[in-house]
């Protein structure tokens, strides 16, 4: 079984520099476990590594989907393994989308549900509307309905399709054996802080471009009806562009749902299985790594 050093936390917790220097370290390469970061043009509201951050490390699973198509956790893992079991080192995992971590630890054994009940839920979500479905995917799968954004309709619809495809992963870690061995740290910081740098970083993204971003996406993509335009950060600034709200309220409701999914986030790594949480606040990112550095070398990676 393959070794994998996993790191993850809420958003706004500096998971991008640790891995990269990590990496230089462990002289490896960095695979990213973003639902978001995963789509083209997407960077400001995403908070994408980019190439100058990089430090030369390679990175992958970044802008490898449009806008405009919905992209699954079923698609990440296949993908995501394909580059782990091509790699000669151990890679390091790394983002905040904790559903992606367990998908490829614990992959599904179908991707899709049959067409007549993928049909049969698209007609129940028209018609009774996302509460129902939210409903089938606690009782489906609780660990992701925990995680995802309960808001984004075509989430929960693919999550329930994955649910009723296959084995849910909620059951399969009781009934698999993982495929890789994860070696997973969690970086947290303390509530109070952890709103602070939100807050900070979103007015960072707004400074820096975050509305023409997403409305360079429109004129490009229009508004569709999939994952990436109901992101966190892009659904409140296409509101805003509509007219349905001003900048500041805007600003302000980019603000209270990143702190809402932080606590989705921080719920979801309780039900991991993790080798270590650590603190990062007072710590720099060349401490933490050398942290995370030492730890894996007791751990024999």
């Amino acid at each position: 079984m393959k070794t994998v050093i996993g790191i993850t936390g809420t958003t706004s917790v500096g998971k991008s520099a640790v891995a990269v220097k990590l990496a230089e370290m462990l002289n490896t390469e960095v695979i990213s476990a973003d639902s978001m970061q995963i789509y083209k043009g997407m960077n400001i509201g995403t908070a994408k590594i980019m190439p100058d951050e990089m430090h030369g490390i390679r990175h992958y699973m970044l802008d490898i989907a449009e806008p405009c198509e919905n992209y699954s956790s079923y698609l990440y893992q296949e993908s995501a393994s394909r580059i782990i079991e091509s790699l000669p080192s151990v890679p390091i995992v790394v983002g905040g989308t904790g559903f992606y971590f367990d998908s490829l630890v614990y992959p599904p054994e179908f991707g899709n549900c049959d067409r007549k009940t993928a049909a049969k839920l698209k007609k129940t979500l028209s018609e009774n509307g996302i509460e129902v479905l939210c409903k089938m995917l606690c009782d489906l799968d609780k660990d992701t309905y925990d995680a995802i954004d309960l808001s984004n309709p075509k989430r929960v619809l693919r999550a329930v399709e994955i649910a009723l495809g296959g084995k849910a992963k909620s059951q399969g870690k009781g009934k698999s054996d993982p495929k890789y061995d994860l070696k997973l740290f969690v970086l947290q910081r303390d509530r109070a802080e952890l709103y602070r740098q939100i807050d900070g970083r979103v007015d960072r993204m707004i400074h820096d471009g975050l509305v023409d971003e997403v409305r360079e996406i429109i004129e490009q993509y229009g508004v569709c009806d999939t994952s990436a335009f109901s992101a966190i950060g892009y659904k409140e600034v296409i509101e805003y562009l509509q007219s349905k709200s001003t900048l500041n309220e805007c600003i302000e409701k980019i603000k209270l749902n990143t702190r809402h999914y932080a606590k989705r986030q921080i719920t979801y790594f309780k039900k991991m299985d993790v080798c270590e949480y650590i603190d990062v606040d007072g710590r720099d990112t060349d401490e933490i790594a050398r942290y995370i550095y030492q730890r894996c070398k007791l751990l024999g990676v």
